[in-house]
């Protein structure tokens, strides 16, 4: 139940640091501050910090190896992302898309290894 507990924790934040970052992106687009190809960078990079501070914060918690932890939960969240994509857009795998979903779970370990060693 504590694991369940922690997980769903964990996405609730992930989704709202997520829906936060498209209202304020999709504020700036209507207004035309930003292009587009700046706000694919700027997603790309807020997604890399969000699963780095989460893989984080889970590396904190861990008793041992948090390298495990930041690819449990980095591949918990990518799962979550591939099925919405699935879902809503419909579209196949690319090699930039998986390239992208590698840099993803990536971060999320290194935020737990830097993580378990700050305790």
């Amino acid at each position: 139940m504590k694991t369940l507990k922690k997980y769903g924790k964990t996405l609730g934040i992930f989704l709202g640091i997520i829906l936060i970052l498209c209202a304020i992106l999709a504020c700036f687009n209507l207004g035309n501050i930003l292009y587009t190809k700046s706000t694919d960078v700027i997603i790309m990079i807020g997604m890399i910090l969000v699963f780095a501070f989460i893989g984080f914060t889970f590396g904190k918690k861990a008793p041992s190896k948090g390298y495990l932890e930041g690819l449990k939960i980095g591949a918990s969240l990518i799962f979550l992302l591939i099925v919405i994509n699935l879902l809503f857009y419909q579209t196949g795998f690319s090699i930039s898309r998986l390239i992208y979903y590698i840099v993803l779970i990536l971060s999320s370990t290194l935020g737990s290894m830097v993580g378990i060693n700050r305790k």
